[in-house]
């Protein structure tokens, strides 16, 4: 199965959960890894919504999220930034390629 391998800005309280699912996996037995447990949860979510649909109160919070100039901005903000780095890594490899 291919991989891709993204950098994602992820909010502190949604770090806080992941790290706690990993702390449970491993807890129990699994060989799980800080990307295990976001495509867990990731998955799970996916999953659970398509069988039960969205309600009114998480559509109000996710359309909420959304409208947090100041979280998404901040989001962005480090995309951005990590975008840049890894352009500057490429150029330089490139250079040394070159």
């Amino acid at each position: 199965m291919p991989v891709i391998k993204k950098t994602v800005a992820i909010h502190p309280i949604l770090d806080e959960k992941i790290r706690k699912l990993w702390a449970i996996l491993i807890d129990n037995g699994w060989d799980a890894t800080y990307s295990t447990a976001l495509n867990w949860m990731i998955l799970c979510q996916f999953l659970d919504v398509s069988k039960r649909g969205i309600s009114k109160e998480t559509q109000e919070t996710l359309r909420k999220f959304l409208e947090d100039e100041a979280t998404i901005n901040e989001l962005k903000s480090h995309d951005y930034e990590q975008q840049l780095r890894e352009l500057k890594i490429q150029r330089q490899q490139e250079k040394y390629v070159s």
